[in-house]
């Protein structure tokens, strides 16, 4: 399961985060109006890039499971506000329903990586790739 959080967020991170940077009109509809659009898509796309990256790094694995769960979370109402919106992003309601449903999903994703920090500093686990302490034998199996 770690790995396939890890899979899942780095992939839905940094393509979201590339999309953003090449083609960035498709997302001007879900940033407020009277706010600086594209400065916002492409501040945002940077950010999705670097979690992206920062997941597939075990140094830097749980601060960006985190940061990705408070992104992801800053997003949620930006989707649920499509359900009042004159012009929705999502034309149907089941279609919003379902992004709202993912949003929380990768929320607890991020948090159950960042939750995976405090195993492995409890002695039960370690994340893959990091160092053994001294003097422990491989574990066999």
């Amino acid at each position: 399961m770690h790995w396939i959080a890890i899979i899942i967020i780095a992939v839905w991170m940094l393509v979201g985060g590339v999309l953003h940077l090449i083609t960035p009109e498709p997302f001007f509809r879900a940033v407020p109006d009277g706010l600086p659009k594209l400065a916002i898509v492409y501040l945002s796309g940077i950010a999705e890039i670097a979690i992206g990256i920062g997941v597939l790094m075990p140094r830097t694995r749980a601060i960006a499971g985190l940061t990705f769960a408070a992104m992801c979370l800053v997003y949620l109402p930006i989707h649920a506000w499509d359900f009042f919106r004159a012009d929705p992003i999502f034309s149907v309601p089941w279609a919003a329903s379902a992004r709202i449903a993912v949003q929380l999903v990768l929320i607890a994703l991020g948090l159950w990586l960042w939750q995976r920090r405090k195993i492995s500093a409890s002695g039960r686990g370690r994340p893959h790739g990091s160092p053994r302490p001294p003097g422990r034998p491989p574990r066999k199996g």
